[in-house]
């Protein structure tokens, strides 16, 4: 059988059941935050940094990047305040840069709530935290560019 079908971005007028798309979908515009933040030898397990703050419907692009080579800490965490693993909780040996988002991942054409594992859209922004997990071993900085669409 031949079928002709579509994606979820091409909408088909003659059809009044179809769902014209999310127009961040195809006319999105990437935004980019460039951030550091710093942190001392001294701070303790449970120490929290401000990232940034991205509206809860963006969509998160892969080109998201946290550079964490010379963090304080042994362990990298990066989500909400109060789940502060919901983005990225790896080893900072694992790699000196580190990516939360892959191309055609699950996490692929989600927005930042659905992707945090929320349950519904709180609207507003949502701010991202680093979390320090245990002491720190030294003092360091988290370096990332944080892309989202709108």
């Amino acid at each position: 059988m031949i079928v002709t079908g579509r994606s979820n971005v091409v909408h088909d007028y003659l059809d009044p059941a179809s769902i014209p798309p999310d127009t961040m979908l195809i006319r999105g515009q990437n935004r980019i935050v460039t951030l550091t933040a710093t942190n001392a030898a001294s701070d303790n397990a449970g120490s929290r940094y401000k990232l940034c703050a991205i509206p809860s419907n963006a969509l998160m692009d892969e080109t998201t990047a946290f550079q964490v080579q010379n963090w304080g800490y042994a362990t990298v965490q990066v989500g909400t305040q109060a789940n502060p693993t919901s983005l990225l909780n790896v080893a900072k040996s694992a790699a000196a840069v580190q990516t939360p988002f892959v191309f055609g991942d699950a996490n692929h054409g989600k927005r930042l709530w659905e992707i945090l594992g929320l349950a519904a859209d709180p609207g507003g922004e949502i701010m991202l935290w680093a979390t320090g997990p245990a002491d720190a071993t030294a003092a360091g900085t988290i370096k990332a560019k944080v892309v989202y669409r709108l």
